[in-house]
């Protein structure tokens, strides 16, 4: 009954020890499934948080242009706003010189009215004047001689 009681244990123990060993080699490949999709894991991280920095440099540098850009465009605009405003002062002073301009060709245009009236008057009274000029000459010589 030993020996019946000694197989029985001793196959007994060699199927747990078997199943042990499966167990043990079981386990640990799943470990070692899990230790190499964990270094995966981890390693996919890694490239993620290179990526990451890569992008926010580039991000940094972008944003850098961009500032720097801004501060171009704000010097143009205040180029082009002390431009307008030295345009609008000439605009400003060729105005006063039109308005003189205009006062002077108002002035010009009222003594050449005065002028031509003046002018006109002479003209009517020179055109009457001599004719009657000698008419009275004629008359004053006629009589004389007389």
């Amino acid at each position: 009954m030993k020996s019946n009681y000694y197989k029985k244990y001793s196959m007994r123990l060699t199927a747990v020890v078997l199943l042990f060993a499966l167990f043990s080699l079981f386990s640990a490949a799943v470990y070692a499934q899990d230790f190499s999709s964990i270094d995966s894991d981890l390693q996919a991280l890694e490239n993620l948080i290179t990526d990451t920095i890569a992008n926010t440099e580039e991000q940094q540098r972008l944003l850098e242009d961009l500032r720097r850009s801004l501060a171009e465009s704000g010097s143009l605009i205040d180029s082009y706003e002390s431009t307008i405003t030295e345009q609008e002062n000439l605009l400003k002073d060729l105005r006063e010189q039109l308005n003189v301009m205009s006062e002077t060709y108002r002035m010009q245009s009222a003594l050449s009215q005065r002028y031509e009236r003046n002018s006109k008057f002479w003209r009517t009274f020179t055109i009457v004047a001599i004719p009657v000029t000698a008419v009275i000459s004629g008359v004053f010589v006629w009589t004389v001689m007389r």
